[in-house]
């Protein structure tokens, strides 16, 4: 991170000398990600889970607070980066003649962390630029300046304790997207787990009841299977929605929603809706069918046992009807007895289909890798899974797919969740 010291002595030119346009897109909450682009590599803001909200989602972030922030909120970004959420909370606070004054008021209001100093001292830099962008008359120094925001500094967001947040009245979180190692005290998963779900729920423990919270997640969270325990303890602890917003940003493939609410004065088992509710729906996939997991791994499973058809992504051709088998394989394991649908495990929002499949209609058993999902009708009828095939084919069921999941696979549970009618 020491490449972005330079990034920072530009912002204090900037102060110092800067004209109105300079100032102007030094706290350009959508050019900064491209900005930082050209001090880090690709790795290094992956690494530190530095990657910036927009405009727009950010001024959607903040204006979604139950309640306005004032110069009597005391508001923090756990994982403060650059500054863009500070600064957009910024806006939403008056400005006094001089910097000065400006600074001491804003500085009681905003908090921030970060484990890297070069981003706090960011941070601080734009927030000065924010500002004298507003028209405040400058009377002090960069270095007295960046001294009024005594509560943005460096420091590990999961080691601050309850004593240190109790003043906080409103949190604004965009956290790293990465996957950490879970501390195994509390958590719902051992072993690496996404990031954002161990910072929120590290919030949820320590933060004062009452706070509100508004938080940029990855969509993980909301419909990843391996998260059912996270989305319980979150719902036990927060009274909260969360709305679908779509793609991180244009260089950032990852889809998100956003989490608003505050927490409960005492826990409960009032759930938040993490999924849309389909109130016309009359059955769903799974009332006639079976979903699962191709049992087969390839670079695993040794080439023992019976031979058996094999198939696998690349040679299920989508929307067909196979009766013939191009591979064969030995296999050990579990085996499946058409007819069936294979549906590829792959699927990204931007798909013209989400749930690409295909029909198995053989005489024998057949052997499935693990990148193809297995829905099996309880009838064993092969007209059945012509009628499935059409439905996975629809409009209906990409509108409903890119609301349940917004991740780049599929999983047994939201297929299995698939309206049927």
């Amino acid at each position: 991170m020491n490449q972005l010291l330079q990034h920072n002595n530009d912002l204090k030119d900037i102060i110092e000398n800067g004209h109105i346009e300079v100032l102007r897109s030094a706290v350009d909450l959508d050019s900064i990600d491209l900005v930082l682009r050209e001090y880090l590599s690709l790795e290094e803001m992956r690494e530190a889970g530095s990657f910036f909200t927009g405009q727009n989602l950010a001024t959607k972030l903040i204006k979604s607070f139950n309640e306005a922030i004032t110069l009597d909120s005391v508001v923090l970004d756990p994982t403060c980066g650059a500054g863009n959420l500070l600064i957009e909370c910024s806006r939403m606070l008056g400005v006094h003649k001089n910097l000065s004054c400006t600074l001491k008021s804003w500085g009681k209001v905003l908090q921030g962390y970060d484990l890297h100093s070069s981003f706090v001292e960011a941070t601080k830099l734009r927030l000065v630029i924010e500002a004298l962008n507003r028209g405040v008359k400058k009377d002090c120094s960069v270095e007295q300046a960046l001294l009024y925001f005594t509560h943005i500094q460096v420091k590990d967001t999961l080691l601050v304790g309850a004593e240190e947040l109790k003043e906080v009245t409103h949190v604004v979180l965009n956290p790293p997207f990465s996957s950490w190692i879970s501390p195994q005290v509390h958590y719902w998963k051992k072993g690496k787990v996404n990031a954002a779900g161990l910072i929120v729920d590290h919030y949820l423990r320590n933060l004062p009841k009452g706070c509100l919270i508004s938080a940029i997640l990855p969509d993980v969270l909301r419909s990843g299977s391996r998260y059912d325990n996270f989305r319980q303890y979150c719902s036990s602890q927060c009274e909260a929605q969360c709305s679908i917003w779509g793609r991180f940003n244009k260089k950032t493939d990852v889809d998100v929603f956003l989490l608003i609410g505050k927490l409960k004065a005492q826990a409960d088992d009032i759930s938040i809706q993490w999924q849309e509710k389909d109130h016309d729906q009359n059955g769903i996939l799974s009332d006639y069918f079976d979903v699962s997991v191709g049992p087969l791994v390839a670079y695993r499973d040794p080439l023992i046992g019976n031979e058996y058809a094999y198939f696998h992504s690349k040679n299920t051709t989508a929307w067909e009807v196979l009766n013939t088998a191009v591979e064969k394989r030995n296999f050990k394991g579990r085996v499946i007895q058409p007819p069936c649908i294979l549906v590829k495990r792959t699927s990204s929002p931007g798909d013209k289909h989400r749930a690409t499949a295909t029909i198995i209609d053989l005489q024998e058993l057949i052997a499935v890798e693990n990148h193809l999902m297995v829905i099996k009708p309880k009838s064993n009828s092969l007209q059945d899974c012509k009628k499935l095939m059409k439905i996975l084919q629809s409009k209906d069921t990409n509108e409903f797919l890119n609301k349940a999941i917004r991740l780049r696979h599929l999983t047994v549970q939201v297929l299995k969740n698939i309206p049927y009618h």
